[in-house]
């Protein structure tokens, strides 16, 4: 909150509104949904923060702010709340900033009732979230340990004749029993064919013997996400298949060997990508090589072509490179990268090597 402070001063912006989703968490601690009831936090320059909240969710902000909670009933409508909070703002015209990326047109037009100017927060908020903290990162290593630990306590449910949303169930019972909030995206099991769909959301299918099996699933504890995909062959799978393993699975620790401040975000997509492409299999590779992680399961900084983004310590992203062949197969390999002072740490222990059931 203070760092947002800072930059709020630096920018000439009086208040900045925040909506519930992800920047509400990151600011506050409160996991609060969206709904028809519009709620807020305004942030003013000088530190004050006042709540604008149906009445009904008054005690859930009470909690972390004992005052400047502004509570409105159903049948009242927000219009008396609205002005209390316009006694507390600047009474000119003021720079306020909302989130463009969280923001719905239902706050949008309210934010405009308050008669300031309104400049977008986005580019404010994601450079203070763009460098994880040690307790930030911390908790991404707890999801990374969820991952792999339900991942290898679903191995054994793999087998030809399961359908890819039985793996998927299982998987997610798993994560839940070790602390799991839920899932931020569906989960993906996408076996033979389908997995050359890169996001093959889990189906009925059956897994048959002789396919390679996509497995790409995430968690969420203690507000943040961990993701992880390993490609796994049920029986013996074809020569084709195994060769492009492993230039996958080269491609991948190649790109992550080279992480380290001073990178580009798209150096790292290169590195990946020029492996793959030696071998003829550029034109098969068809995304971004990493995203970032933290409160959402995809944001800055993203691993693809171009981005000039520089890397620093404390950023935080996948390395996902993969080969999907057109009514034949798919192979991902996914890691979870933090850069450090001098280099790179991995979150993610579990073995590159291709799983064989």
């Amino acid at each position: 909150m203070n760092k947002l402070l800072r930059l709020m001063r630096r920018n000439d912006v009086e208040a900045t509104f925040i909506v519930p989703g992800p920047n509400m968490l990151y600011f506050t601690g409160l996991k609060i949904k969206q709904s028809e009831r519009v709620t807020f936090i305004a942030i003013l320059k000088n530190g004050e923060i006042h709540s604008l909240v149906p009445e009904v969710e008054q005690d859930k902000f009470k909690a972390v702010f004992e005052n400047n909670v502004i509570s409105y009933k159903d049948e009242e409508g927000i219009e008396g709340a609205l002005q209390q909070l316009k006694a507390v703002l600047p009474q000119e015209d003021f720079r306020a900033s909302v989130e463009y990326s969280n923001c719905r047109v239902t706050e949008y037009r309210v934010f405009q009732s308050l008669g300031c100017e309104l400049t977008d927060a986005d580019h404010l908020i994601n450079a203070l979230r763009l460098i994880k903290e040690e307790q930030e990162i911390a908790t991404l290593q707890n999801a990374a340990k969820v991952l792999e630990d339900s991942f290898k306590a679903t191995l054994p449910y793999i087998r030809s004749g399961i359908t890819e949303v039985e793996v998927a169930a299982q998987l997610e019972y798993e994560m839940k029993k070790r602390g799991s909030a839920g899932t931020p995206f569906e989960t993906i099991v996408a076996s033979g064919p389908r997995g050359a769909s890169p996001h093959g959301r889990a189906g009925g299918k059956k897994i048959e013997t002789g396919e390679l099996v996509v497995i790409d699933f995430g968690c969420i504890i203690d507000g943040y996400v961990g993701d992880i995909c390993r490609t796994v062959a049920v029986g013996n799978i074809s020569d084709e298949a195994r060769k492009s393993y492993e230039i996958v699975k080269e491609a991948q620790q190649h790109a992550v060997s080279l992480v380290r401040p001073g990178m580009t975000a798209g150096e790292i997509d290169e590195a990946a990508r020029s492996i793959i492409r030696s071998y003829g299999y550029d034109a098969y590779f068809n995304h971004r090589t990493g995203h970032g992680l933290g409160i959402n399961p995809h944001e800055e900084p993203y691993i693809m072509q171009n981005n000039e983004m520089i890397l620093e310590p404390g950023m935080v992203f996948s390395v996902e490179p993969g080969i999907y062949l057109p009514n034949k197969f798919g192979i991902r390999i996914e890691d979870t990268i933090v850069v450090t002072k001098d280099g790179y740490k991995n979150l993610m222990n579990l073995e590159k090597d291709l799983i064989e059931v």
